[in-house]
């Protein structure tokens, strides 16, 4: 029981989405001399608040001061992580959270939070090591968010059969958790298991009836059945129950374009709705890129496949200037621009964009950035020349500064090469298209001291 009665109270205003009335009785209720549990207790719990209502200035200067008070309080120190997180300094944020383990090895929330932070540099591996001890350090057989993002992460790199184990393992122990419910059916529907697919999500949707994710991938699964009647009406019942949700509206514009009788207005209005949709609501949420990502390929799919390839390239100009763009995307431009090619090298390329004045999709307080590509070309000066073509399409602005560093291209022989490394040596070795292939993870801002 705290000593400060007010704590709990501020505890369920936060619990029940009311931050601005939790963070008004933190500031009536400050005093210095509090005991230490409690002061703990308070400056994470206004950290958290000043970040639901958007302060997050104050809320980093908050967690700074907090952890320079209770450098050894692993809450504390998460807390930390978690706004360094929300700000875009995913570095400081790795550093905060393995400063938190180091205090609390035992602790599964700080091994996730890092696991995440990894994931978004591109560290996949690391981040799949983060997540699995995050699980073991569950006394329930595991942590909800854990299972949910290193199942994520397996499907992302073709490990079906192991995030099919991982889930079911899970709903041994908790068989009605709904959405580890709806995930399993995803994976099971990625294995061609369909009809088990459906039962999954019929299962879910027997006891939660409104899930709109469970109604958004049975349609899925049905339309991969060819049960397309029945997937068209599954997948606007999802749009019913989730209006908001522009991953649905893009794939059921995307159904609507490729129609034999399509209304070309209302296919349209799905999809650009949906890339407004994101536009509005994550467009500086670094913790929703794989959900934007998806969503813009779904878009820039429907449109580069009905003909529409002007638009489909102003999606993807849009999609890499948010950090959306992805693998799929770069190969269908890559292709109608340079062609394919046996004899390419895979080249590393370290770009550094600089600008005396910040464009608007830049987070605030931002001079320039970083960030990794992965090109396929014939040489070093194609590399640079694709590099900088990708570069001025979606940072056109000519006040902006380009540097490049070139890495040379690894080869099969060279001594330990990644596993990530080696499956793209293979693939490079096939006739592919030529020009920047893939971004590495998120690009690490420049930030104003």
């Amino acid at each position: 029981m705290s000593s400060l009665p007010q704590l709990d109270a501020i505890a369920t205003l936060l619990n029940q989405g009311a931050a601005d009335s939790a963070v008004r009785l933190l500031r009536s209720c400050w005093e210095p001399d509090l005991p230490p549990d409690d002061l703990v207790r308070m400056y994470c719990m206004w950290v958290r608040g000043l970040c639901e209502t958007g302060e997050l200035d104050h809320a980093l200067t908050l967690a700074r001061r907090a952890a320079s008070e209770f450098p050894r309080e692993p809450d504390v120190l998460i807390a930390l992580g978690n706004v360094q997180d929300l700000v875009g300094d995913l570095e400081k944020a790795r550093e905060a959270f393995e400063a938190a383990i180091d205090q609390d090895p035992g602790g599964g929330l700080q091994h996730y939070n890092l696991g995440a932070v990894l994931e978004r540099l591109g560290r996949e591996m690391d981040a799949e090591v983060c997540y699995r001890r995050a699980n073991e350090c569950d006394p329930h057989g595991g942590m909800y968010e854990a299972i949910a993002a290193l199942g994520a992460l397996l499907r992302r790199q073709g490990r079906l059969e192991e995030a099919e184990q991982i889930y079911d393992l899970y709903l041994s122990d908790d068989s009605i958790n709904v959405e580890i419910l709806v995930e399993h059916g995803i994976c099971l529907s990625d294995l061609d298991r369909l009809d088990e697919a459906i039962d999954r999500f019929d299962f879910a949707l027997s006891l939660d009836p409104e899930n709109a994710g469970a109604q958004y991938n049975k349609a899925i699964t049905l339309y991969r059945l060819g049960r397309y009647e029945q997937a068209l009406n599954a997948l606007e019942r999802a749009r019913q129950l989730d209006k908001g949700n522009a991953l649905t509206l893009a794939v059921l514009g995307g159904w609507r374009l490729s129609a034999a009788d399509c209304d070309l207005d209302e296919a349209l209005g799905l999809l650009y709705g949906a890339l407004d949709l994101l536009e509005r609501r994550y467009a500086q949420d670094p913790g929703q890129i794989g959900y934007c990502s998806l969503v813009a390929e779904e878009i820039f799919e429907a449109l580069w496949q009905n003909g529409r390839q002007g638009e489909a390239r102003e999606v993807a100009r849009l999609a890499g200037q948010r950090e959306w763009i992805t693998p799929h995307i770069l190969d269908c431009l890559n292709e109608a621009d340079h062609g394919r090619s046996p004899q390419v090298s895979m080249y590393t390329v370290v770009a550094r964009a600089e600008a005396g004045e910040r464009p608007e999709h830049w987070p605030e307080n931002t001079d320039g950035y970083t960030t990794g590509l992965t090109v396929l070309a014939t040489d070093e000066n194609e590399a640079r020349e694709f590099c900088m073509q990708y570069l001025r399409t979606i940072e056109p602005s000519p006040d902006i500064r380009f540097t490049l560093d070139v890495v040379p291209p690894q080869s099969p022989s060279d001594p330990s090469p990644s596993l990530e490394m080696m499956a793209e040596l293979r693939g490079a070795m096939q006739p592919r298209p030529r020009g920047v292939a893939r971004v590495h993870g998120q690009r690490s801002y420049i930030f104003r001291t």
